[in-house]
């Protein structure tokens, strides 16, 4: 079951991944720290670490901020492109994550125009 779908904009694909707001719930539980490491899988069955911490606030707001980049580059991510997250729950071994990404046909075909 999908969890988010979110259209990447420039901070996402040049700093950090801020998540949409009412995502918290569906991660795994903060316990009182700032930070986890996330695992998430993605359409390869690639495993990523992404450190995700909490933005204090009046809505606290997840981000990630290591590992994410790496990501973004192996994927060559532009803004635009779309981002899908799961969250697959086994009674066995818990709450499972996974990631999709879908490239933005229309600025794909606009930068081979420009090429």
């Amino acid at each position: 079951m999908a969890v988010f779908t979110k259209v990447l904009t420039n901070t996402d694909v040049q700093r950090r991944f801020s998540f949409p707001d009412g995502c918290l719930p569906a991660l795994p539980p903060f316990r009182g720290c700032h930070a986890i490491v996330l695992q998430v899988k993605d359409e390869a069955g690639i495993l990523w670490n992404f450190a995700c911490t909490i933005r204090s606030g009046m809505t606290p707001t997840p981000v990630i901020v290591s590992g994410w980049i790496q990501f973004v580059r192996s994927k060559e991510l532009q803004i635009g492109d779309v981002v899908f997250f799961y969250r697959e729950d086994d009674t066995v071994t818990g709450a499972h994550y996974k990631i999709e990404v879908k490239k933005n046909s229309t600025l794909t075909s606009v930068n081979r125009k420009v090429l």
